[in-house]
């Protein structure tokens, strides 16, 4: 046999760790609605995890330029997760958008900015 070969065993058992791990995850999967998972010994809140990368996105939109496209963003954490921090920090940049376009003279975006705002607040 050649050096560089090398012999492989076919061990198909699993590590009991490993098998409680896969039973936890599908249990929890089935379980609930899919708010809360364990993985590994961690809780990852899938809600919390989902409102803080919907604002990331929207950021990196706004950091691009693509104000229309952010302020969409911003509006759908707002509408979706209306009492969060993200919610917060989502309003906060509508409004830095909607100052944006005033100082650039599209005033009529800016309004709307405000208009699609307040009308999201007023159906929380």
């Amino acid at each position: 046999m050649n050096d560089n070969t090398q012999s492989y065993d076919n061990d198909d058992t699993e590590t009991d760790s490993t098998t409680e791990i896969d039973d936890t995850v599908t249990n929890t999967v089935n379980d609930s609605p899919v708010e809360k998972v364990i993985t590994s010994n961690a809780i990852i809140d899938m809600n919390s995890a989902k409102r803080s990368l919907l604002l990331r996105m929207s950021n990196t939109r706004f950091e691009q330029g693509e104000l229309r496209q952010a302020v969409d963003g911003y509006l759908n954490v707002i509408e979706q997760y209306p009492n969060s921090e993200e919610s917060n920090a989502a309003q906060a940049q509508l409004l830095i958008i909607a100052q944006r376009y005033e100082q650039e003279g599209t005033l009529r975006l800016s309004l709307d900015v405000f208009e699609r705002l307040e009308q999201m607040l007023a159906t929380e």
